[in-house]
């Protein structure tokens, strides 16, 4: 909650034009709602809120989440559902002008509730209310969008008008995700490119050669400007870790396909029964009745053997949903005829679908959670089609049968309906997958068969969860552990602490499945080389470390034993990714074992700042270093000079100095690069060192002429600047009367005499001419570069117009004005300019003006 609310209250002076904007990973199951519900309360207590999610189940849901969180106000619906579906006071619509009044007319805290099908209802009552009454509404004080994956990639591209502010304007936005990223499984066959993958390019290249082929993202949220930072992650085996989901195992089903192996699959017992086989044409409208019963007799049987009772069945076609729940009883009793101690004769059984009322919804999954109390049937299943999908909560279910059919999007949802507990529950949760073998193939044979490609959907979605488990997975530990058979269990790796996220995956077969097995199979089919790829990587980078002490690797060099693995580009690639955001926190926490460099020009300031630091604190705490000079062997001048260089740009500017840079400089020296030439601070500086070398007490208009220190001439120079003195900016006269050096009457005079006689020589221009002139040339720098902060030797050519004495004739002259130095002087004496003269340099984008 602190994460959310410090990213979306601006700072001082903070102005964000597409409102502020933060995501929020949190495991499914951890309490996103609620985090959403009291941000409101901390971030819009009296102000109009959005809350924006996939599904009208969600949407029921939330209004109570959001209740029982402590949100006050009225509330209001924008969706399809009509009043007596919704809850108590909570009135709906779609309606752009019913919409607008809620909005324009709120005189309480208002939150509106609506599904991202029905979010360009609110953006049309925001155009609709201009057009008929004139003016604008106001904008909302804050959108959460729930399950906010379901806005991004490339699918269903309107709902994407949450993130638009010229349509539904809002002061904050803040995303909340389980899954940021939704990975889809590599291609059977072994070509690399993602199933669904928007561009469909393939892996092409030479016969044997290394050809990397990583899981394409279908859906990513990793642009900030438009979801805003990731400013919390709670992963989900990190949640598992600290008890708030629940552990979690995958039962694989390895199942004889009767269509393909009749003699194998005689021992499954087929039920026959209405529903099934009704399009006597073979239309699609037929449900493969074997097939289902062969996942029904596999369901029950682990139900029985682990005391499940209460499962919830997903399929991605109504007809599959019905008739497998139609059908249930039918294989029970055939089970319990077979097995009466074992297997009960009758199951709780009900189907859901979109065709149902939400009344009836909310009675079937009451009668499914009440338990054997209110019927006396212990196992309970509840088979659905896309209606327990995101968000719904099913605290009591334990187990989940997940077919990997159907769309990864869907299958990362199912995923999490099972895996949400009550608080201190301590539920083991059961993800039940069938797979069918082919002929002659035997259970456990995952690396030589095709069948398991249902399983590695499943891994595939689990990965989208939290990819550290897959990747804990695919390393064997050395611990005995089993995945296979009832004493699989979940370990923690050696040397893991608590709340390090090390929950470890049970992955149970019928056949023996070893770790290393189980290792290979998650390599190849979900990482597929990727995984390898990147432990080769790995290792490479710790033997460069061994041997040069940094990961500081040439794009271009090439590393092993044949000189064949790009090491150079393979870090670079991993700089690209933990920018992007991608990269796991684990895998960073990895290569900054091996010294990784995670920015080269990072690193290489940093190694200047170094010596710059051994520099200045061998002559007096400056930087003023000359252009050649050098420490150890470091070119200490030359890389202070061009830090200087990018100084005088504006800041923000291609090229410019980063502002933390310059804080890390100026932290050593203040005056490191001042406005004034160098050469004036390097002598300043041996100056400095001879004041505190004889404590302070200096008698400086004794000094003599000729006195040498540290190289400069120091008699001459502070006798220049004494004489001088009214020609110096403030602060060098600041810096100058710290050491006790002030200004010299007599050779002022002198000095002024001297002006005098220069000004007498030729006409003269007035201050205000002057000025005039230099802003001038600013207001043309300005208009055509975009900014006021020219280098400061630039000089502006400016036309003058001049009138001739005598005849008033008028002519026009170019006269070169030296900016740079114009900026600078009016600064120094900015205490001495009037008003008007500073309106007209703040007016051209004079920032200390």
């Amino acid at each position: 909650m602190a994460a959310v609310v410090r990213a979306l209250t601006p700072g001082p002076g903070q102005v964000a034009a597409g409102g502020l904007r933060a995501t929020l990973q949190m495991a499914t199951g951890t309490g996103k709602s609620y985090v959403g519900a009291v941000a409101a309360q901390r971030l819009a207590p009296r102000g109009v809120v959005l809350v924006v999610v996939p599904t009208l189940d969600l949407l029921v849901q939330t209004v109570g989440s959001w209740r029982r969180a402590g949100r006050r106000g009225d509330m209001a619906a924008v969706c399809s559902l009509v009043d007596d579906e919704l809850p108590h006071g909570v009135p709906g619509t779609t309606s752009p002008l019913q919409i607008g009044r809620w909005i324009g007319g709120a005189r309480r805290p208002l939150t509106l509730f609506s599904t991202y099908a029905s979010a360009g209802a609110v953006a049309d009552a925001y155009a609709v209310w201009a057009e008929v009454t004139g003016e604008g509404l106001p904008e909302l004080a804050l959108m959460v969008c729930d399950e906010a994956h379901r806005s991004s990639g490339s699918a269903e591209k309107s709902w994407t008008v949450v993130h638009h502010q010229d349509e539904i304007p809002a002061a904050r936005r803040l995303y909340m995700t389980a899954t940021p990223r939704i990975w889809l499984p590599p291609r059977a066959g072994g070509s690399g490119a993602a199933e669904g993958s928007a561009g469909g390019a393939e892996a092409v290249g030479r016969a044997g050669a290394y050809q990397p082929l990583p899981a394409e993202l279908a859906v990513s949220m990793d642009d900030r400007r438009v979801f805003g930072p990731q400013v919390f992650t709670l992963g989900l085996a990190e949640a598992v870790e600290k008890g708030l989901v629940a552990p979690f195992e995958i039962v694989v089903l390895e199942l004889r396909d009767p269509s393909a192996d009749r003699r194998a699959a005689r021992r499954q017992p087929v039920p026959w029964g209405p529903g099934a086989g009704e399009a006597k044409d073979g239309s699609e409208d037929e449900v493969p009745v074997e097939q289902l019963a062969a996942v029904q007799a596999g369901l029950l049987k682990v139900c029985a053997e682990e005391g499940l009772e209460k499962v919830i069945t997903f399929h991605h076609r109504t007809l599959e949903a019905r008739y497998f729940s139609e059908t249930l009883n039918q294989t029970a009793e055939r089970l319990h005829a077979e097995d009466p101690g074992t297997y009960p004769a009758e199951v709780w059984a009900q189907w859901l679908a979109g065709e149902h009322p939400v009344e009836y919804r909310r009675q079937v999954l009451a009668d499914f959670e009440a338990g054997r109390e209110r019927d006396g049937l212990g196992t309970r299943v509840v088979s659905n089609c896309q209606v327990l999908g995101e968000g719904v909560d099913l605290p009591d279910a334990v187990a989940a049968l997940v077919t990997g059919s159907g769309s990864m999007v869907r299958i990362v949802q199912q995923i999490g309906r099972v895996l949400r507990m009550k608080p201190g529950e301590g539920k083991l949760a059961r993800l039940v997958v069938p797979v069918f073998l082919g002929p002659g193939e035997e259970p456990g044979n995952v690396l030589e068969s095709d069948s398991y490609h249902p399983l590695v959907r499943v891994l595939t979605a689990l990965r989208s969860h939290d990819a550290r488990m897959l990747e804990a997975l695919a390393v064997p530990q050395n611990g005995g552990r089993r995945t296979g058979g009832r004493s699989a269990e979940a370990v923690l790796p050696a040397g893991a602490g608590e709340g390090a996220g090390a929950f470890v995956l049970p992955v149970r077969f019928r056949g023996r499945v070893s770790d290393s097995v189980l290792a290979l199979f998650l390599s190849t089919q979900v990482l597929r080389s990727e995984g390898a790829y990147w432990r080769e990587g790995l290792r490479h980078c710790q033997e460069w470390f061994e041997r040069t002490g940094a990961l500081d690797v040439p794009y271009s060099r090439t590393v092993g034993e044949n000189g064949n693995f790009p090491l150079g580009k393979w870090v670079s690639d991993r700089r690209h990714e933990r920018a992007a955001g991608a990269m796991p926190e684990h895998r960073v926490e990895l290569l900054d074992r091996v010294g990784m460099v995670w920015s080269v020009p990072d690193a290489r300031f940093g190694t200047g700042l170094a010596w710059a630091a051994r520099w200045a604190a061998e002559h007096g705490g400056s930087l003023a270093a000359p252009v050649r000079a050098s420490i150890g062997g470091y070119p200490i001048g030359t890389w202070l000079a061009g830090l200087r260089a990018q100084a005088e740009g504006p800041a923000g500017g291609k090229g410019a100095l980063e502002a933390g840079r310059r804080a890390a400089l100026e932290a050593i020296d203040p005056w490191w690069a001042p406005s004034w030439p160098i050469g004036w601070q390097r002598a300043y500086a041996a100056a400095r060192m001879w004041w505190l070398a004889s404590d302070g007490r200096v008698d400086w208009a004794a000094l003599p002429a000729r006195t040498v220190f540290e190289g400069e001439p120091l008699g001459r120079w502070v006798a220049a600047q004494r004489g001088g003195w009214a020609g110096l900016a403030v602060e060098q006269r600041e810096l100058l009367a710290a050491l006790g050096i002030e200004q010299d009457p007599e050779l002022a005079a002198v000095a002024a005499a001297r002006a005098e006689r220069a000004a007498a020589a030729g006409p003269r221009v007035s201050q205000a001419d002057r000025f005039g002139l230099g802003v001038a040339a600013l207001a043309q720098f300005a208009a055509r570069e975009g900014h006021a902060k020219p280098r400061r030797g630039h000089r502006e050519e400016v036309a003058k117009v001049v009138v001739e004495e005598g005849s008033g004739a008028e002519r026009v002259e170019t006269v070169v004005v030296a900016l740079g130095a114009f900026l600078n002087n009016a600064k120094s004496r900015r205490a001495k300019l009037g008003p008007d003269q500073l309106a007209q340099l703040a007016e051209h984008g004079v920032e200390w003006a």
